[in-house]
């Protein structure tokens, strides 16, 4: 029980610091089939894709806008952002299968 809390910190801590560029994030998006190419060339033109702006809408009124912002203009994607979270959660994808996406794409 102890070594599973413990590597549950561990997890939430190293997530901490796991960050990609919006460049990064899209490659990785595009080369996962997380969404189709053409929904890439269309994020990177400022139109969100269908699944993004359905996790969005979902969010309460006055968090949409912030977080329409976030997603049209990232400087930085971090790991740690709910907003990350609850796409990887729409997409059906475990906390471990967004860590690996963002360790492997963090070096694109």
């Amino acid at each position: 029980m102890i070594i599973k809390v413990d590597q549950s910190k561990a997890a939430e801590v190293k997530r901490q610091s796991m960050r990609l560029s919006f460049a990064q994030l899209l490659i990785g998006l595009v080369s996962e089939a997380w969404i189709t190419e053409a929904e890439g060339e269309a994020w990177l033109a400022g139109t969100l894709p269908f699944n993004v702006l359905m996790v969005i809408d979902g969010l309460p009124a006055e968090q949409r806008f912030p977080a329409k912002a976030r997603a049209l203009r990232p400087s930085n994607v971090l790991r740690s952002d709910p907003l990350v979270n609850a796409m990887g959660a729409a997409a059906g994808k475990t906390d471990a299968e967004i860590d690996a996406f963002f360790t492997a794409y963090a070096a694109v």
